[in-house]
């Protein structure tokens, strides 16, 4: 596994701990924390210029199956800092930073393929990890929420060829924000801010958030996900639910966020 920031790489270690496997992790500095794993965790920590090395550990250990997960702010090629080993793969990453995010995460997955190494989703290896088909804790969304959810996966999926955000959120049968650079968190707050200002007005039950991944994205590397504290500031901003992609955004451990869904009153509801 290499492993980027947040608790989504743990959560996957335990549940193939659970199943008796004990994987090697690369723990990519700056963004994973090694302690997060436990003292038992097969894990080193590896710069982004350190490829080469990491290449050279995974033929060592005649690993051939590579799951990529956790969070990673997006580096500045100038800043990558390339050890000796690495530099002769600078110019197949000089291409992949020229585009959007899509760009260069294609350019991982086919630099690691072209190593022959097999890429694998998250969803592949612990499909219990992402949204089921239906809700999340007890609460279900109205007919009404479910006209906005249908209408924000519409409009999300018309968005996918400008390579925007994954998420937006509607109120009041129109579109009131949309993710752009800022991120899920940021644009929930930004929605927070407006209504505290007086700018915007959302209904008790009425505002939602959906969020799903862009038509022909690579789920492998770059699967959308909420967690805990998706939930909180969805609540804290007045919006009454989260509708998801089934199967293609991350959740974590669905029966705890379904209990906090149930003490802050919301509904989380996976669509088929």
């Amino acid at each position: 596994m290499i492993a980027g920031g947040g608790d989504y790489p743990v959560q996957l270690a335990r549940i193939l701990a659970g199943r008796g496997e004990r994987p090697f992790i690369a723990a990519l500095d700056g963004a994973a924390d090694p302690e997060a794993f436990g003292g038992d965790a097969d894990i080193r920590r590896y710069r982004l210029g350190q490829l080469g090395s990491l290449l050279d550990e995974l033929r060592q250990r005649q690993i051939v199956d590579i799951v990529m997960l956790g969070a990673l702010p997006r580096p500045s090629f100038g800043a990558l800092r390339p050890e000796m080993s690495t530099l002769k793969y600078l110019p197949h990453f000089a291409k992949a930073f020229q585009g959007g995010d899509d760009h260069l995460l294609r350019g991982v997955v086919s630099f690691f393929e072209q190593q022959g190494f097999r890429v694998h989703g998250p969803a592949q290896i612990a499909p219990e990890l992402t949204a089921p088909s239906g809700p999340v804790g007890r609460r279900q969304p109205s007919a009404t929420q479910r006209e906005l959810l249908e209408h924000g996966f519409s409009l999300l999926k018309a968005l996918s060829p400008f390579d925007v955000g994954q998420a937006a959120i509607l109120a009041d049968h129109r579109v009131v924000a949309i993710e752009a650079a800022e991120g899920t968190d940021a644009m929930i707050q930004r929605v927070a801010d407006l209504v505290a200002g007086g700018r915007l007005k959302i209904g008790k039950g009425d505002g939602v958030l959906v969020k799903l991944p862009k038509t022909g994205q690579d789920l492998r590397v770059d699967m959308p996900a909420i967690g805990p504290d998706t939930l909180r500031n969805i609540a804290a901003a007045g919006l009454a639910g989260i509708g998801l992609r089934a199967g293609e955004v991350l959740v974590g451990d669905r029966a705890a966020l379904g209990r906090l869904a149930d003490q802050l009153g919301l509904f989380v509801e996976g669509v088929a």
